[in-house]
């Protein structure tokens, strides 16, 4: 336990690391995923078999930062490399998409190509 809490706590620190070095108006990768932390264990298949409602405060508020071509390259790119690293599954993301109510127009897949995101 104490070692889960040694990495957790090394993890939050590189994100609150990359938050302080993220550059003005881009949203980057580190951005994204701390975002979206609450929806870890969802996303695995893990806890609750519904969306949590932290997890949707998540996805809505990455939702309403990612305002351009840029951004939502950017996120899909770090998603389409995370989601699988971390055992994400397919129909969870989906049903937070849903759930959630937001679209920052990236299909959710993991072999999209980032490039031709409008």
């Amino acid at each position: 336990m104490e070692q889960k809490m040694n990495s957790s706590m090394w993890v939050l620190g590189l994100v609150v690391l990359a938050l302080v070095a993220s550059p003005v108006n881009a949203i980057s990768c580190e951005d994204a995923t701390a975002q979206l932390s609450p929806c870890l264990l969802y996303l695995v298949g893990n806890g609750d078999e519904t969306v949590p409602a932290q997890c949707c405060a998540g996805a809505q508020a990455l939702n309403k930062i990612v305002n351009s071509q840029s951004d939502r390259q950017t996120v899909c790119e770090c998603f389409k490399q995370a989601a699988p690293k971390i055992g994400a599954k397919v129909d969870r993301i989906q049903q937070v998409v849903k759930t959630c109510q937001i679209n920052i127009g990236i299909p959710v897949d993991f072999n999209m190509d980032c490039s031709k995101i409008q």
